[in-house]
């Protein structure tokens, strides 16, 4: 397994694409044929713009933060909500909460619609998966928010496929910063919005 260095902000994108870039991965991998193919009948210039469109929503899908899917994850923890709970009862207080061995998944399975001269022509399927261990994570947690994280090893899996071809696919340890600063806090219990789900094990 490799390891890789994080650079601020770390997304899904550049952990999986840090090798090349995504119009390149989409004709290694035969997907932009396989969008192409959905547009049979029409111009080769058509299903070539058709492709560039599949680009960059992809770079829009796989645009997520990793920290932040992380921080999404573990702030419906229940050790941290209790945590929460009970420094709120003290505001002067702070509590230190060791999380070891858990694994985050995210999937994001958008459909993107493909229209020419406005009708529909076909629907084609993307896929984002992630896979996140997190081997061991303290949190400190003051009046009812996360306020820093500190985080020791974490392994990350990611791929991405169009219409079941995979586009992309990296396993690698990451070098995450050792504390990681939130300010004023994120309230726990309460998901932050996201376009994707995020659930924790």
């Amino acid at each position: 397994m490799t390891t890789a260095p994080v650079s601020q902000p770390f997304t899904s994108g550049s952990f999986l694409f840090a090798d090349t870039g995504i119009a390149s991965a989409l004709e290694a991998s035969g997907a932009a044929d396989v969008v192409r193919r959905q547009l049979a009948g029409f111009t080769q210039a058509t299903r070539n713009e058709a492709v560039k469109e599949i680009e960059r929503i992809t770079a829009e899908v796989t645009n997520l933060n990793l920290i932040d899917v992380i921080l999404d994850a573990v702030s419906t923890y229940r050790e941290l909500r209790d945590a929460g709970m009970r420094t709120i009862s003290a505001p002067d207080s702070s509590e230190f909460v060791e999380l070891i061995g858990h694994q985050v998944t995210l999937e994001n399975q958008p459909s993107i619609q493909l229209i020419v001269n406005g009708k529909q022509v076909a629907n084609v399927h993307l896929l984002l998966s992630l896979v996140i261990e997190i081997q061991a994570l303290t949190a400190t947690v003051r009046y009812g928010r996360l306020t820093a994280l500190q985080i020791g090893r974490c392994d990350v899996g990611a791929s991405v496929g169009i219409e079941g071809t995979t586009v992309a696919h990296r396993q690698s340890q990451l070098q995450l910063p050792l504390s990681i600063p939130l300010g004023a806090g994120l309230p726990l219990g309460t998901p932050r919005p996201s376009d994707a789900r995020a659930t924790s094990i």
